[in-house]
This record gives C-alpha cells, structure tokens and sequence, in this order.
C-alpha cells in the first residue's frame, strides 16, 4: 500500500511538474481600450458646462504616460515610438471633452507622434456609434424594463444626501424618464432632472478639489449622479441597442491587420451599456465612490499570441481612483491606476487568469449586437 501512495505522488508531482513547465506564454499584440472622458465641469456650469477640466486634462496625460510605460515593458511599442497610422487608431465622439481627453491621453502615451483624433461629426453633434438613433419599435419595450419609481423609491437616502448638501429639493410627484426622441438615450426630467445635476454638480466639484465631503457622502452623491448609467445593467435590451454600434466597431479593431493600439473615446453611458451587453459579471471597484464606470475608466481588451499560436484575449477596467484624481498623484508602475479583472458570464477561460478565446470573445461581441431577435449594428 505505501509503494502504491509513494508511485501515485510521484506521478501526480511529475504531471504537475510537466504541466508547469508547459504552459501557456502569451505575447500581446494588441490593446483596444474603449474609454470614458477625463474629469469635466459640471453640467451646471453655464458655457463651461462639459467642457475637460485642467485637471481632467492633466488626469488623461498621467493615464496615458501609464499606458506607455505598461506597453513598452510588454514589448509592444519601443521608448518614444511613433506608430503608422496603420497601428494605432485614436476615435472620439464629437464633444469637446472627448476629443480632448483622446489627445492627452495621446500626447502620455505617444508624445512626439503627434497622433491625429478621429472624429465624424461637426464638434457638438451626436456621432451615431456613441449615440446610435432611436428605433421607434423598441421604444415601449425599453421603458417596459425598468421600474423607475422603485429606482428612486429605492435612492431616498442618497437624494437627502444630496439635497443636504446642494439646497436642491427633489420632488417625488414631479420626475419621469424617458428615451430621448433622436437617439438611444435616457432622459431624466422634473425634479428627478435638478436633482440629478446637483449631484453630478457636487461630484465634479469633489474631484476637481472644489470641496470636501466625507467618503459616506461622497458615494451617496455618486450613486445619484449615475443612476441612470448604473441601471443600464438591469436593462438588457437597452443595453445592447445602446452598444450594439460601439461593439461592432471594436470587433473590427480587433479584427484589423497591423493594429497594435486603439482608443476610443465615449463616455460612462457607452462604457456601461457594452459591459452590460457582452454579460459581464458583476464585480466590485476599489478605491472609488461610483459603482459601475468610474470617472476616466476604460474597458481593456489585450490581445495575445499563445505559445500554441493560437490567439487569446483578456479584459478589465481600468480606472484612476478618486485619491489620486484629488491629489493629482502621478500614475506609475510603482503608483498604478486600479485595474479589476473583467469575466464574461458563461463563457471558458483558459487558465486561471481569465484569459479567453479571441474567437470566443469576438462571438460574444457579435451575439450582443442581436436585439430583439435582428442585428442591429
């Protein structure tokens, strides 16, 4: 009996050995980063309203100077590269804070490349894959989603918050919630509207060092000022009607030849709904007051070659925390963002480490642009 233990741990050490010894290198080739826009003002403001703020700004260029040093210690891009513009693709919806946040982040990560941002739209107007149009048909099937007034019933601390802190009042007989009439798009209005402003208001003030509020009340006002992004995740339909043009175009980077790096710049509205489309499963967010799509966060796709040749993808958000965007630390490999790994609901990993199919992730990609039994990008 104990030469039949002693045979049986020698082999299962051997197998374990032979097993380590064999697995799986991985080489990335490509980074596909789908981000939202770098701290704002607040959307009462007057003429400044959603325009980058200078420490948005400044956020991005660490964000992006973050990237460069991950990247170029991967072995994907050399010091002070200057990609092709075959390699890379910067795109931003057509809002001053979009494209501005592409171009720091650009100038971080690329700075004397002088990479060009793409854009579709004259500045100020709604690019169809960020904001994709309204289809009629779907509109009673949306607002059938969600339960609105369970959704404020169930916020009735966090908005006292907020009215404490802003002098806003919320009225609970004066709100509704609707698609907007030119594109896919949540609306709030009545007093559901003011009091959603004065929270993104206190938000923005927060970050940008305006004011100071205890963590308790800083994730009671964060939790206001997103609920319409946060309900996304309940709203599956919703979600992929929303996202449906966004992820086709990021399975055609994935899919380019030569591609090395693409960002593509929207907004939490755009990072929320492809996350809810594709089935992520629900994860938790160190470090910061919002729940779902933190300010500046960007969804991660990392492409690689396995030592099998066959090609595989991870994904994750990536965010600054709320720390380092009050203080404005700089973003290092010694002082890095908060990254959370990100795992598709129902679908096989490889090893333990969340890594995936490439084929696998782009068929979920194209199954979440199926809405209501059609395609819809």
């Amino acid at each position: 009996m104990k030469k039949f233990l002693s045979l049986l741990i020698l082999v299962v050490v051997t197998v374990t050995f032979i097993s380590a010894a064999h697995a799986m290198d991985y080489q990335l080739e490509q980074v596909v980063v789908v981000s939202r826009h770098n701290l704002r003002y607040s959307l009462k403001a007057g003429e400044d309203r959603g325009l980058l703020t200078l420490r948005g700004g400044e956020m991005e260029t660490l964000m992006g100077q973050y990237f460069e040093a991950r990247l170029r210690a991967q072995g994907l891009f050399p010091k002070n590269a200057q990609p092709s513009v075959d390699e890379v693709r910067f795109y931003a919806n057509s809002y001053q804070r979009t494209i501005a946040t592409a171009k720091y982040f650009s100038a971080g990560a690329f700075p004397i490349a002088n990479i060009p941002i793409e854009y579709h739209r004259a500045l100020g107007q709604k690019d169809r894959v960020f904001l994709p149009p309204t289809d009629p048909a779907l509109t009673k099937k949306l607002h059938a989603e969600t339960n609105w007034k369970k959704l404020f019933d169930g916020m009735s601390k966090e908005i006292a918050t907020v009215e404490r802190l802003s002098g806003e009042k919320f009225n609970p007989a004066d709100y509704s919630v609707k698609i907007r009439d030119e594109v896919v798009e949540w609306g709030l209005q009545g007093s559901a509207k003011q009091i959603n402003l004065a929270a993104d208001g206190l938000l923005m003030d927060y970050y940008d060092g305006k004011v100071s509020y205890s963590d308790a009340e800083m994730r009671d006002v964060a939790k206001v000022s997103s609920c319409l992004i946060n309900s996304n995740f309940d709203r599956p339909l919703g979600a992929k009607a929303f996202a449906s043009p966004m992820l086709a175009v990021i399975a055609d980077e994935l899919n380019t030849p030569g591609r090395k790096f693409s960002f593509i710049c929207g907004h939490d509205s755009n990072l929320s709904n492809v996350l809810a489309a594709i089935g992520v499963d629900d994860y938790t967010l160190p470090g910061t007051f919002e729940w779902r799509v933190p300010i500046a966060s960007k969804i991660v796709i990392k492409k690689f070659r396995g030592s099998d040749g066959n090609e595989y993808a991870r994904l994750s958000l990536v965010y600054p925390s709320a720390a380092q965007i009050v203080n404005r630390e700089m973003l290092t490999l010694d002082n890095p963002p908060m990254k959370v790994p990100l795992t598709l609901h129902g679908l096989q990993t490889v090893d333990a480490d969340a890594i995936y199919k490439l084929s696998d992730v782009l068929q979920r990609l194209s199954d979440a642009q199926i809405v209501d039994g059609r395609r819809a990008a």
